[in-house]
């Protein structure tokens, strides 16, 4: 028997738990209708350098990126910041002002090798700027610098800086 609201049913049938994603699928689908809303971390060092991640995805393309994520529904901004953090730097301790340094909006409106060019193509991007202490060390494991996920300490930001991030230049360097 139904909840009485087609959104729920499906939900249900689907078995999707909004707090934990949203599945692939239901994720891009959503992302080609409304913004979406996440966060970047600029991680700095005591050196003033700042940390990047490798990318190569068709919905972004190759280069280096800021690390990010989409807020998921009912998570904090702070508890995506630190899952961003471990998730994608591999920091377990991080510290950030509760306040975003910034805030973007992010629209894409280059040709890109996907079949829906709404897919993931707006943005809402809280910038918060974080520090890590002298005891983070980076771990790339068998990754070289040409692999997605690899990360790197910059002082300056790069040519390659993925191009839907090009408001970076904003407010760094």
């Amino acid at each position: 028997m139904g909840t009485g609201h087609p959104i729920n049913d499906y939900i249900k049938k689907e078995g999707i738990d909004p707090e934990q994603g949203l599945g692939q699928g239901l994720f891009l689908t959503i992302s080609s209708l409304v913004p979406i809303v996440n966060v970047d971390l600029l991680v700095y060092n005591k050196h003033g350098q700042f940390l990047l991640t490798r990318r190569n995805d068709s919905h972004c393309g190759t280069g280096w990126h800021v690390p990010g994520g989409c807020i998921r529904f009912k998570e904090t901004c702070e508890d995506r910041i630190r899952k961003v953090a471990l998730k994608e730097l591999g920091i377990k301790k991080i510290s950030f002002d509760k306040n975003p340094v910034k805030v973007f909006e992010i629209i894409e409106k280059r040709q890109r090798p996907i079949e829906n060019q709404n897919e993931r193509a707006h943005f809402i991007t809280l910038v918060y700027q974080c520090l890590v202490d002298d005891s983070y060390q980076i771990n790339n494991g068998n990754l070289t610098e040409e692999d997605a996920g690899y990360i790197k300490w910059f002082d300056t930001l790069p040519d390659d800086l993925l191009s839907i991030q090009s408001c970076y230049h904003e407010i760094m360097n």
